[in-house]
């Protein structure tokens, strides 16, 4: 077989890069035809000079290859009104206008899809038992993970907080990070402009908005070169994170906290971004007006949804998380 080696994602996230490679050797050819979706589009090509290809609507023609046995592509793909798709991608290579080998790529191409099943007119919940009748039933029907916050609206009477606990974690935790981040920038003087980027990102308040999504790819992007480049930066960087998170009186409150987030959520691809708000309740009735906002797993911002008006009472004045309200899954 004078194919050698051929690689395609079998399957990415909707908006995801595909790269792929195709090798061989004692293979004599006129052009090799790359046919593809148009919801593709070529991003980079290896081993061929820019006088040596063609780009159509679906087509990649490679007329040549500068060095003989490969050729090396990427792909980018976009968002489809589809959650779920498969799309076949085709290598021919062609002698005299006849196809002499032929590789064929199926590749699915999915995305996270948050739906709104039931929405109940009100939710009663008994504080003494931790009860709760009827709740918001939250589904992910797409494939790939959702990645949401739940913002109550200025009409909602029902307005999130932090509990005090978290408050008081916070607290500690950004004093913390204050003084580690000083120390670190004494010890490493060239990441200094990196620490101090970190250091904004983990005491100011993240919003799922476009500005704030693209910083935080780049941070993640210079923060990749740098531990990889520096491993005892890397190494003291988890030290000091790893120390400011124990150091609080409150770790063991937010342990818990996350264990019932966790049990919560079960195995519904539902990530809450925040899941330390909670709404104050009493026994009066009080209107909870919702919108969920969500990604996926590359910050791509996904269709934003306002919940209908909830009315919910309990039996007593107390806080509850407000991921307890919903029903994540059947």
């Amino acid at each position: 077989m004078p194919i050698k080696s051929t690689f395609f994602p079998k399957e990415a996230l909707q908006g995801q890069d595909l790269p792929s490679h195709v090798t061989w050797s004692d293979l004599k050819f006129d052009s090799i035809q790359i046919h593809h979706s148009t919801t593709m589009k070529l991003e980079e090509l290896y081993n061929v000079s820019s006088e040596d290809f063609e780009i159509s609507e679906g087509i990649v023609k490679i007329n040549r290859v500068q060095v003989k046995g490969y050729v090396g592509l990427v792909f980018s793909t976009k968002i489809l009104p589809e959650m779920s798709v498969h799309q076949l991608i085709e290598f021919n290579f062609i002698q005299n206008n006849k196809v002499i080998e032929k590789i064929e790529f199926n590749v699915h191409l999915f995305r996270p899809n948050i739906v709104i099943h039931k929405v109940p007119d009100q939710i009663v919940v008994n504080l003494t038992s931790g009860a709760i009748t009827d709740k918001i039933l939250v589904r992910n029907l797409g494939k790939g993970t959702a990645y949401i916050e739940l913002e109550t609206i200025k009409e909602s009477e029902l307005q999130k907080k932090r509990p005090e606990f978290f408050e008081r974690f916070l607290h500690d935790f950004f004093e913390g990070i204050k003084l580690s981040m000083a120390s670190l920038k004494q010890s490493f003087e060239g990441q200094s402009g990196l620490i101090e980027r970190i250091e904004s990102f983990l005491t100011t308040p993240f919003k799922f908005e476009k500005k704030a999504l693209d910083e935080l790819n780049n941070l993640e992007k210079d923060f990749q070169v740098a531990i990889e480049d520096d491993e005892e930066f890397a190494e003291a960087l988890n030290e000091s994170l790893a120390e400011v998170f124990l150091r609080s009186n409150e770790v063991s409150n937010l342990y818990q906290f996350v264990l019932d987030y966790v049990n919560s959520i079960g195995k519904e691809k539902i990530l809450i971004r925040d899941p330390f708000n909670v709404v104050k309740l009493s026994n009066k009735p009080a209107k909870l007006r919702v919108k969920i906002r969500s990604i996926d797993l590359l910050k791509q911002m996904c269709t934003d949804i306002e919940l209908p008006e909830v009315t919910v009472i309990a039996n007593k004045e107390s806080e509850i998380p407000i991921f307890k309200l919903f029903q994540w899954g059947k």
